[in-house]
């Protein structure tokens, strides 16, 4: 039992290993050895675990698709009980996500991943856990008649992608403040702390302006809550 017990914890140290070289080198710059090595632990150990640089990268993927799942399910239902519309759970959703990106490797190094392993497409929006719910609530919000006349669900489902995924490359960029992206005045209401209790860092920052920008070309009326910030 305690071999076992040990075999478990190099395993789960080897893959937080992988996602850390993942996301900071990407696949390509990645190497077994430099693996190893932030795990601590000989390459025939790691061998052991994963024969291959893509059994890793399979793995990490799939623990960043359950983590962003669980994140995006737990943000949605968070608005259940105050009656929260489904523009009210894509904003929430979106700062949610933004907040693991921020804080999670294995998060940003599956991001990384799917975008250097395969290109974008339907068939990575039905995988993508997140992807998939930020779909599903932007046909919600065309059912409630909250989009405005012509605006097409599946077009606010991509554009959210996109606001997603270049805030996610941005944060990626040291040189990068939120200052000098995102002048201070343009914020008309000060940072408040998110629902952990914690400020919303340089990342969600970005987001919440980006949907003050947005919101009021997307829906009838945009009265929804500053949600995270």
């Amino acid at each position: 039992m305690a071999i076992q017990q040990r075999a478990e914890r190099t395993r789960r140290e080897i893959l937080s290993a992988a996602a850390r070289v993942f996301d900071g080198l990407g696949y390509e710059r990645a190497s077994l050895a430099r693996i190893a090595g932030e795990a601590r632990v000989t390459t025939g150990a790691l061998v052991f675990h994963f024969a291959t640089k893509a059994d890793l990268a399979t793995e990490v993927r799939g623990r960043a698709r359950a983590v962003t799942r669980v994140t995006v399910e737990s943000a949605c239902l968070s608005t259940e009980g105050v009656g929260g519309t489904a523009i009210d759970k894509l904003v929430i959703a979106t700062h949610a996500l933004i907040r693991l990106f921020e804080t999670d490797p294995t998060a940003r190094a599956g991001e990384r991943l799917t975008r250097e392993l395969q290109s974008t497409g339907p068939g990575e929006s039905r995988e993508c856990p997140w992807r998939r719910e930020v779909a599903r609530l932007a046909r919600f919000a065309a059912a409630e008649k909250a989009l405005r006349p012509g605006v097409d669900a599946t077009a606010v489902a991509a554009l959210i992608g996109y606001v997603i995924t270049g805030v996610e490359l941005e944060m990626r960029s040291p040189d990068v403040r939120v200052e000098e992206t995102w002048p201070a005045e343009e914020s008309r209401e000060p940072r408040c702390a998110t629902e952990s209790g914690a400020l919303p860092g340089p990342a969600e920052q970005r987001l919440a302006r980006i949907w003050e920008l947005i919101l009021p070309g997307l829906v009838q009326q945009p009265t929804v809550r500053r949600h995270g910030v």
